[in-house]
């Protein structure tokens, strides 16, 4: 595509959000959930506020703080709300997740990003608590394209828990684009897809199962600040129609 395209495109996408918080988007199906990296940086710090909103009137938001430990290893901390229709802002959870790398790309652009995430929710309420598993990949090429990959798999646990493992993934693909705004040139424009397949007690067929796809917006400046914007429309009838997310995150 050529560049003039990329920067109308981006112009467009960039606007699709604003106009959904006009409408009055609010809360369902993964609402604060990235497609996270597998990167991990030595003395790395952050700090991260999430929100998301859909179509039925609801919304969840996030706050994340997090620090690597090593060159493989990374601790992250998350208090997570949430808004029913309708209904107050209420605290949901709170979140332990550890990161590991375990595959790196080379300083020649060759192999890929692998990484592992092991979670525990300690849930709020009569609510039972959450253990999480992800894989995670990443890999950058031909200089301005990157993709990444997430597999999850989630289990009640505790008090008032189910049987069967909840399976997701996630998929994400982002190419830099040659613009300059608001005080950087570091902008990324691409599409992510997240699907939510069921229980595995008893998987529901395609069409009742949750798939999402739409234009996702990254960029980052110079002082450590980030922001990615997103959102997404259902494609099967299990899903929620549409929803829309920002992300604000400041490195230390």
């Amino acid at each position: 595509m050529p560049n003039l395209d990329f920067l109308r495109l981006g112009f467009a996408v960039c606007a699709i959000p604003m106009a959904a918080s006009q409408a009055g988007f609010a809360n369902a199906q993964s609402l604060t959930g990235n497609v996270g990296s597998a990167n991990i940086t030595a003395g790395e710090r952050s700090a991260e506020a999430r929100f998301g909103m859909d179509d039925e009137g609801g919304a969840q938001s996030r706050a994340h703080y997090e620090q690597s430990l090593t060159g493989w290893y990374k601790l992250r901390l998350i208090a997570s709300f949430r808004k029913p229709d309708g209904g107050d802002w209420d605290y949901s959870g709170l979140t332990a997740e550890n990161w590991l790398q375990w595959a790196s790309e080379s300083k020649t652009g060759q192999g890929f990003n692998g990484g592992l995430r092991v979670s525990y929710t300690v849930s709020d309420g009569d609510r039972p608590d959450a253990a999480a598993l992800r894989l995670t990949l990443t890999d950058k090429f031909a200089d301005v394209w990157e993709w990444r990959a997430n597999a999850i798999a989630e289990v009640e646990a505790g008090d008032g828990s189910e049987g069967g493992v909840e399976l997701e993934s996630r998929l994400q693909l982002t190419r830099r684009i040659p613009v300059a705004l608001l005080g950087t040139d570091d902008w990324r424009l691409g599409g992510e897809l997240f699907s939510e397949y069921g229980n595995t007690r008893d998987l529901p067929q395609i069409s009742d199962q949750a798939h999402q796809i739409g234009p996702v917006v990254k960029v980052e400046w110079g002082n450590g600040i980030s922001l990615q914007t997103a959102v997404r429309f259902g494609v099967t009838d299990g899903s929620d129609d549409a929803m829309a997310k920002i992300f604000i995150a400041k490195e230390f």
